[in-house]
């Protein structure tokens, strides 16, 4: 099994400091408002609940990816919802501009990989794995 990891470290640290900033809003909440009242409760836990959301980046999903496993190619990308599972000998070729990374199926439908916002050599790093797993 072979698998690429790639995380976006600017994106992280977003995801983090806003994790924080709910936690802090959660301690000043509890200074400034009254313990018996519901609406302190329910504001607790919506706080606490985006604070997860965020300190967790986004459950795992804001981390791309790529594994190749016996024939199978999953794609985990931050911007799809779900995992994608592709044979790879159904690959008819991949292609990359500055905006996506398209892996075309030998029955013309198209996954597009968002790289745009991507640092070059994890663009490369990706494509490379592409490349290296699927013979293309």
């Amino acid at each position: 099994m072979n698998q690429l990891v790639i995380r976006d470290k600017a994106q992280e640290y977003i995801f983090r400091f806003l994790g924080g900033l709910t936690l802090l809003g959660v301690g000043i909440q509890l200074f400034i408002q009254s313990p018996k009242t519901a609406i302190f409760w329910i504001l607790v836990v919506v706080f606490i609940l985006a604070a997860i959301f965020f300190l967790s980046l986004n459950f795992g999903a804001l981390i791309n990816r790529l594994t190749a496993d016996r024939g199978i190619l999953t794609i985990r990308w931050n911007t799809k919802i779900f995992k994608k599972h592709l044979p790879i000998d159904q690959i008819a070729e991949i292609t990359e501009d500055r905006r996506f990374i398209r892996i075309t199926m030998k029955d013309s439908s198209t996954i597009r990989l968002h790289v745009k916002l991507m640092d070059a050599d994890k663009r490369r790093a990706a494509r490379r794995f592409l490349k290296e797993n699927t013979g293309l």
